[in-house]
This record gives structure tokens, C-alpha cells and sequence, in this order.
């Protein structure tokens, strides 16, 4: 079995012949690009009249080197390989028919990823950080199930003629008209899992009264990049007033964060919990800090409550002598 350098290698040099002849004027472009939480070997399938805002297919070949270890053929995994980028040709086509830069300002939403995770994305990505996180823009295609987004590079924006700031304000707006935030009851929450599979109500609630301490997710009604609703001022505060106290809130992944009242509780012990649950339950491309965070109720402010050492995602150990690049990217 030939190593990953050999590998790339070949399917660079292959994989154009198998495609079909109607891809015939393409060509492949090799990089290193940064995708969520992670940096791969990219290939991308251009056409002839590439342009900087258009969505081209791409294939990882860090994946697909895994794909070919576990069954160790090479043609079947090249043959598949151009398969996919084929059937991605088409859907990329028919996603830039339907993005209208004109229109973009009522489409730009924002999530939320982890800046020390993200470095190289963020390098051709308008952000802004808050704390260990950054902020990064996202243009909506379709909001229904599944939603379809694509990310709001450099040269899009330009295209769509926005700066970071007017990103930043027509985001805030637009993504709690087309994702409204919630805040649920840990409880509540689990009633519905219980129910959802299989259990009758009774049984489901009293499974779910079984938490005492008060643990609220929140999240947006889609459930999708929700953990950006925390930054919404009136959600959290309102909550630290019903609740009567100071929180911790606790990022699960990007989909959706924990609030938790901060008496009795220790934040180190909290952040412990979140690595955990990190390297044990969320995958890599969803995992979004190892840090705790902390609402102050009187001053209305959040921000970390801990600097544990360990702040990769990817269970690596941190790298030494790192810039620590606090700069906006605009």
C-alpha cells in the first residue's frame, strides 16, 4: 500500500481521466485549506472561467487516503473519488444559481468557531473575535431542512461591496430573524428525548426530574450554529435574572451552549467536563471551545472564566512560540 505523499501524488495525476466528458475543459487545483477545526489536502474541481465568489467541489484527500487504507483499492477509490466530484459539480451549479450577491445584505448570518482552531480558515475569512472565539459570516442559500449556507470569504465580500462591520450589523439582525434564539430547560429538553424515543410522558418526566439543578440549553429553533445565541444580550441576561444569579455557560458545540447558575460550582471542574465532552461525544468539525465562560448578572458582561492549557480541539498538544494573531481580519 503506497504512503499519503505518493498517494496524493497519484490521484492528482489520475483522477481528471476518469471524469466525464462532459467535465472535459476542468482541471484540478491542489491547496491546503481550512476547514472547520482542521486544516486538509484539498483538490477542486474548477472550470475553464474560474472566479474567486463561485463554489467549487472539493474532495480531502486526507479522506479519501483513509477511504483507500481501509479497503485497499486504488482504482475503486479513485473511481469513486471522481463519482462524487461529478455529482458535486452539479449541486455547486445549481447553489451559485440560486446566490444573489445583490440581495446578500438579507442573507448573511453569523456563527461562532474557535480562533486558535480556525487560524488558516480565518485568514480568508472577514471575523471578529470575542474572547477565544471568532465570529465568522455565512451566506444563506436555503433555510429549510437542511439548511444550505456557504462562508462569506474575502473576496465575496468584496464582490457584495460590505466591510467586517456591516457584516457584523446586517448579521446580527438576519440571524435572529431566520434562526430565532431559545433557551430551554435541560429538563424540558430530555422529556422530549425520552419521548422522541419510545418512552411514554410519565416515564419521561420523571427520568427528566431527576436533574435538580437548573441547566438550560441554549441554542436556536433550527439547532444549527445556535451556540452564537449566547451573544445576544437580552437571552442570556434574561435568563440570569430568572434564575436569579450569575451563570457559566458551558460550550457543547457549535450547535448549542449551557447555562448554569455559577453558586456552588466550580468553573475549572465545569471546563473539565467540556473537554470531555469534546473529545468523547462531538466530532471534530462541531467541537467549539475547551473554556468556560462566565455572565457577570450586575455588570452584563461574558467572558472566560478559565485558561485551561489545553485549548486545541483536536487533542493535539498546543504548539510553542504561536503569534497570537488578535488582529481583525476586514
Amino acid at each position: 500500500m503506497m504512503d499519503y505523499e505518493m498517494f496524493k501524488d497519484v490521484v492528482r495525476e489520475k483522477l481528471m481521466s476518469l471524469m466525464p466528458d462532459e467535465l472535459a475543459g476542468y482541471s484540478l487545483r491542489a491547496d491546503r485549506t481550512g476547514k472547520m477545526n482542521e486544516t486538509l489536502d484539498a483538490l477542486h474541481l474548477v472550470p475553464p472561467d474560474c472566479l474567486p465568489d463561485k463554489l467549487y467541489p472539493t474532495v480531502y484527500l486526507n479522506h479519501v487516503y483513509e477511504e483507500y487504507k481501509k479497503s485497499g483499492d486504488l482504482q475503486g477509490t479513485l473511481e469513486l473519488t471522481a463519482f462524487y466530484l461529478a455529482g458535486a459539480c452539479r449541486e455547486a451549479e445549481r447553489k451559485n444559481s440560486r446566490i444573489n450577491l445583490q440581495g446578500a445584505p438579507e442573507s448573511i448570518i453569523m456563527s461562532l468557531v474557535n480562533t486558535q482552531q480556525n487560524r488558516e480558515m480565518l485568514g480568508y475569512m472577514p471575523h471578529r473575535e470575542f474572547e477565544d472565539l471568532s465570529i465568522i459570516y455565512k451566506y444563506v442559500i436555503d433555510t429549510r431542512n437542511p439548511v444550505e449556507t456557504v462562508p462569506v470569504t474575502v473576496e465575496m465580500a468584496e464582490k457584495i461591496g460590505m466591510g467586517e462591520e456591516e457584516l457584523f450589523d446586517v448579521a446580527v439582525e438576519n440571524t435572529r430573524r431566520l434562526f430565532p434564539p431559545t433557551a430551554e430547560l435541560l429538563n424540558d429538553v430530555v422529556v422530549e428525548m425520552f419521548m422522541d424515543g419510545g418512552f411514554s410522558e410519565e416515564a419521561a418526566r420523571e427520568m427528566g426530574n431527576v436533574i435538580q439543578t437548573p441547566i438550560y440549553c441554549i441554542s436556536n429553533k433550527m439547532s444549527i450554529n445556535g451556540a452564537v445565541s449566547m451573544l445576544y444580550g437580552d437571552v442570556i441576561h434574561g435568563l440570569s435574572e430568572q434564575l436569579e444569579s450569575d451563570l457559566y455557560i458551558l460550550p457543547m458545540s457549535v450547535h448549542e451552549v449551557m447555562a448554569v447558575p455559577t453558586e456552588g460550582i466550580a468553573p475549572k471542574e465545569l471546563a473539565e467536563l467540556v473537554e470531555k465532552n469534546n473529545m468523547s461525544r462531538i466530532r471534530l468539525g462541531d467541537r467549539l471551545s475547551n473554556q468556560v465562560y462566565h455572565y457577570d448578572k450586575k455588570r452584563q458582561i461574558l467572558a472566560l472564566a478559565t485558561d485551561t492549557p489545553n485549548k486545541r480541539l483536536d487533542g493535539s498538544a498546543p504548539k510553542q512560540n504561536r503569534r497570537d494573531g488578535k488582529n481583525q481580519s476586514r
